[in-house]
């Protein structure tokens, strides 16, 4: 017993061709910006913190600029004792731990 024959069917063809055109395209409504999201580079910083991580650090008057300068700029780092895969970050008094994905998950004042 053989397998029947599988044919892919391509779309039929719009007569675009992207390198026919040097041109960029532009939003309507900002002509020196051009259309879709932002590059990477341009849009803000996302910081993923847990909820706990967030109300802890709201609660000590920590802005996310601060946690956010921590994991960039640290002045120590190392692996949590009790979970390897959990790395901690310390600038200053400021120590926040995260997970292996990014993901801010305590945020402290520690005793340098």
């Amino acid at each position: 017993m053989s397998a029947p024959a599988l044919t892919f069917l391509a779309p039929p063809s719009t007569g675009y061709d992207p390198d026919d055109s040097t041109t960029d395209v532009r939003s309507p409504t900002a002509p020196d910006r051009p259309a879709g999201p932002p590059p990477r580079d341009r849009r803000a910083p996302v910081l993923r913190m847990t909820r706990g991580a967030r109300e802890a650090a709201t609660g000590m008057g920590i802005a996310d600029a601060d946690v956010q300068r921590c994991l960039d700029a640290p002045d120590d780092v190392s692996p949590h004792p009790d979970s390897p895969s959990r790395t901690r970050f310390r600038r200053g008094s400021l120590v926040v731990l995260a997970g292996a994905d990014g993901m801010v998950l305590r945020v402290g004042r520690g005793n340098r």
